[in-house]
C-alpha cells in the first residue's frame, strides 16, 4: 500500500513538476521584485486561492503517504525502545550477579589465605619502616632479628602480598635475613628495607 502511494506521488511529479516548479519561480520573482503590492485585494485574494490549488495535489499525496509512515515508525520506534529495555535489564541483571560472584570468591579466597597465615604466625604486627641518613655499611646476617608478623598488615593485605609473605614464611628465615641484606647492602638513597608483614630488628638501627 505505502509502495502504491509513493508511486502516486512520483507519478503526479513527473507529469506537473516541471510546471509546479516554473509556478513556484515565477511567484518568488513577483514577490522579490515587488509586483504583488500594486494588486488589488480582489486580485490578491485570486492568487491566494490559486496558490491552494497549485499545491494542494500534491499535499493531500504527500499526507496520505506520510500519515501511515509515520505510523509505522511511531510504532518501529516503540518496539526498538521495549525491546533495548529488556536487553538492558536483563544483562546488567546478570552483569550485576556476576560481580557479586566475583566478589565472593575473591573474599573467600583472601580469608582462606589469612587462617593460612593465622595458624603460621604467632603474633602479628605492623610494618616498621627502616631508614638511613647516611650511606650504609655491609649489613651482617647476625644484625638481623626477625621479631613476627605484622597483625595490621595481614587485616589489610592485598592478595599479591599476602602470596609473597607465605612465600618467605614456607621457606625459612635465612631467605628473610638474606633478602633484607640484599636491600641494604644495595641501598644508596635511604630507601626503605624490609618485607611487608614481617616485622625486623637491624642492630644499631632503631
Amino acid at each position: 500500500e505505502l509502495s502504491l502511494k509513493a508511486l502516486n506521488i512520483k507519478k503526479w511529479i513527473d507529469e506537473n513538476g516541471q510546471e509546479l516548479a516554473e509556478f513556484i519561480y515565477r511567484q518568488q520573482a513577483w514577490l522579490i521584485n515587488g509586483e504583488y503590492k500594486s494588486q488589488s485585494l480582489k486580485d490578491l485574494k485570486l492568487v491566494v486561492s490559486k496558490i491552494d490549488y497549485i499545491f494542494r495535489e500534491l499535499l493531500e499525496l504527500i499526507k496520505n503517504f506520510k500519515d501511515p509512515l509515520n505510523s509505522i515508525r511511531n510504532v518501529t520506534l516503540n518496539l526498538e525502545k521495549n525491546i533495548k529495555n529488556n536487553h538492558d535489564y536483563l544483562k546488567n541483571s546478570v552483569i550485576d550477579i556476576q560481580f557479586q560472584k566475583q566478589n565472593e570468591i575473591v573474599e573467600n579466597h583472601k580469608k582462606e589465605q589469612f587462617l593460612e597465615i593465622k595458624s603460621v604466625a604467632k603474633q602479628e604486627q605492623e610494618l616498621k619502616i627502616i631508614t638511613s641518613n647516611f650511606r650504609k655499611e655491609k649489613l651482617l646476617i647476625k644484625d638481623i632479628k626477625i621479631l613476627g608478623i605484622d597483625d595490621d598488615f595481614l587485616e589489610n593485605a592485598n592478595q599479591y602480598e599476602l602470596k609473597q609473605l607465605i612465600k618467605y614464611l614456607i621457606v625459612n628465615e635465612k631467605l628473610v635475613k638474606n633478602t633484607i641484606k640484599a636491600q641494604w647492602d644495595t641501598n644508596t638513597d635511604n630507601k626503605v628495607v624490609g618485607i611487608k608483614g614481617i616485622n625486623i630488628k637491624i642492630k644499631g638501627v632503631k
